[in-house]
């Protein structure tokens, strides 16, 4: 079985065939829904979302971490170096924490997080870990940074993002989870968070771009121009932002984001399987269909305006 990591190689000595052939990998017992980070693939066992199953560059199962009494876990990610973060929820507590677990799925820290419950966790390029969330038991008397940033010691960095600031319901002050996807992403240089339940009752949903510092860089709307929905699935190191299109008309299933214009522009000429992920900027396809399922990494280049196709 080829390893994801010789994949990766392969693209970078070769970037004239990677625009037109995507590089594949394939796995073996991937049951669930699937979330590509940094190298790494996790699987949920949906629709129980009891355990998640780390893979690692190898393709192969590295450990799985089961649900813990009392806990739920509610967002995966790994870092670039295989450490992983799992935030939980201690519900008979009303408190949250952040475990972090080796290659062999060994808890080596948890961070508490106290009242401020982490529901999205995702790593940044300098091994330092945001986290998206809410405060337990907050009735909407009193504001609260979405973002939360944490050093890998434990250590809480800073905050980021005020609830009221981006339009939060100040009634429903709840940053939902999403278990089995991704809401939370990171390029080189902008936090991007899927507000998908910033609204309650009103749509479209918000995607909300944040600098590292905490600064407020764009919100936009995530619907095309002619009004489909939208749901981001990828977020490239250079910044490129693609989201899959929930009832595509036509032969574009994805959209990427053109800022300048403050527009979702669909895009065709994506391989076969489901957008999971990035790496660096080559977006990562997943097919769990066939005899083995299959992992693709494609360039975005390979992505074209569908405009500039018809």
């Amino acid at each position: 079985m080829r390893a994801v990591s010789s994949l990766l190689l392969s693209l970078a000595l070769s970037p004239a065939c990677d625009a037109q052939t995507p590089v594949t990998a394939q796995y073996e017992n991937v049951h669930g829904a699937a979330v590509y980070s940094n190298g790494y693939l996790l699987s949920l066992d949906s629709p129980e979302y009891t355990q998640v199953t780390v893979y690692g560059r190898d393709a192969k199962p590295a450990f799985s971490a089961p649900e813990r009494m009392g806990d739920s876990h509610v967002s995966w990610a790994v870092d670039s170096d295989g450490v992983v973060a799992g935030a939980y929820w201690a519900h008979h507590l009303m408190e949250g924490h952040i475990d972090l677990l080796d290659r062999t799925g060994i808890v080596t820290r948890t961070i508490s997080t106290g009242s401020y419950i982490p529901l999205q966790v995702v790593f940044a390029p300098d091994h330092t870990i945001w986290t998206a969330g809410n405060i337990a038991l907050n009735d909407g008397s009193r504001d609260f940074n979405v973002l939360h940033h944490y050093a890998r010691t434990g250590e809480e960095l800073g905050q980021a993002l005020s609830w009221y600031q981006v339009g939060g319901d100040r009634k429903h002050p709840v940053v939902q989870p999403a278990l089995g996807s991704q809401l939370l992403y990171i390029a080189n240089d902008r936090i991007g968070w899927n507000a998908g339940w910033l609204r309650p009752g009103r749509r479209p949903p918000t995607w909300i771009e944040i600098s590292f510092s905490g600064i407020l860089l764009g919100k936009y709307d995530l619907e095309t121009t002619d009004g489909l929905s939208l749901w981001p699935a990828a977020m490239t190191a250079s910044g490129n932002v693609y989201t899959r299109i929930a009832k595509f008309r036509s032969a574009a299933r994805f959209a990427v984001l053109d800022r300048s214009k403050g527009v979702w522009q669909k895009v065709v000429g994506d391989p076969p399987g489901a957008l999971i992920g990035s790496e660096g900027d080559n977006l990562v396809f997943f097919d769990p269909y066939g005899a083995r399922p299959t992992l693709r990494l494609a360039t975005s280049a390979s992505l074209r305006l569908e405009d500039a196709q018809q």
